[in-house]
């Protein structure tokens, strides 16, 4: 088992035997620091989090630092619970019928949701299933439709209700993606030629574009959606080139458009399923490619400079991120 690298401010954890999560700091991280184990340090007050988080199940969603698992295929449409992967706290949600055999598509949002024990040590946490979670089930669906149901479970109250969304510009799934990103309240969903913004409190969606000049089911099977520097942004990876857009007032602008062929090994070039693996939080010009085959590289976009994180091969990486609280008490609730 390999253990937990730190590079570039951040650092690799395992949630499964092959499967990779990236795990950034709050600020600027130190590489020297060798702590392997979960704790609180109190000195900095940081969170570390274990090299290994392994989950009796798969995580379909991340929000706010806690998971959304499955103890089954995700697509199937029950077995959800919630997983706090720093206090190691599980909740599991009610199940729903699932009344056709069908796949769903899943997501997931929640506000803060760290809550201090005045009883207990006064850093000690924990999830409380009254703060504000909502989760998002949709059958999955292939062919445009302009109208279909989705079901919402509240923490608030306990239930799953059904809302009926109603799309002018319609939407379609893909077959091969299933989740969501969680950004600012709202689900986004990547389908074959628009995404799907949802809204579990408003319970109201609409559509997005992807980029002009894009290619929507490379960025569905190798891009990326995620936020950098507060904002959300999209990556589409070719043979040799990458891209990256930011959405500025509801319109996507590209930010780097760089041929990296005679920067990167041909093998990693010519691999036809590397990926683009997230961008860095804090630092907007960094991005992680990966390969299965080939491993992982950290990538400056500014610079060019591509550097090789070996060790990493014949794993898979997470399309979420963990981004550790730092506490005070201030930030308590």
């Amino acid at each position: 088992m390999a253990t937990q690298q730190k590079f570039y401010g951040a650092s690799l954890v395992f949630l499964s035997p092959h499967q990779l999560m990236l795990t950034f700091p709050p600020g600027p991280y130190d590489d020297s620091d060798n702590d392997d184990d979960l704790e609180h340090d109190h000195q900095n007050k940081r969170i570390l989090i274990s090299p290994e988080v392994f989950i009796k199940g798969t995580v379909c969603g991340c929000s706010m630092n806690v998971f959304l698992c499955s103890d089954n295929r995700y697509t199937s449409g029950y077995g959800y619970f919630l997983h706090d992967p720093i206090n190691k706290e599980s909740f599991k949600l009610p199940s729903l019928e699932v009344k056709k055999e069908c796949l769903h598509a899943i997501g997931f949002t929640c506000d803060p949701y760290y809550c201090n024990d005045p009883k207990e040590d006064s850093r000690r946490n924990y999830l409380d299933p009254r703060k504000c979670f909502r989760v998002v089930r949709i059958n999955s669906f292939i062919a445009i439709r302009y109208e279909f149901e989705v079901d919402v479970w509240s923490s608030k109250t306990g239930n799953w209700r059904q809302k009926t969304v109603i799309l002018d510009d319609g939407f379609a799934f893909a077959p091969h993606w299933s989740m969501s990103f969680a950004y600012e309240g709202g689900l986004y969903f990547m389908g074959r030629t628009s995404i799907f913004v949802y809204d579990p409190y408003g319970l109201n969606g609409e559509t997005l574009d992807y980029p002009y000049d894009s290619d929507p089911m490379n960025i569905m099977s190798f891009g990326f959606l995620g936020t950098s520097c507060g904002d959300l942004r999209i990556a589409e990876i070719g043979h040799n080139y990458i891209k990256v857009w930011e959405l500025v007032s509801n319109d996507w602008e590209l930010l780097h458009h760089v041929d990296f062929s005679g920067l990167l090994p041909n093998e990693f070039c010519a691999d036809y399923y590397k990926r683009v693996g997230g961008f860095h939080p804090h630092e907007g010009e960094t991005v992680y490619l990966y390969s299965f085959n080939e491993g992982i590289y950290v990538t400056n976009l500014e610079t060019m400079k591509f550097t090789y994180i070996p060790g990493y091969q014949k794993s898979d990486l997470s399309p979420f991120h963990l981004e550790l609280p730092l506490w005070s008490s201030k930030d308590f609730f």
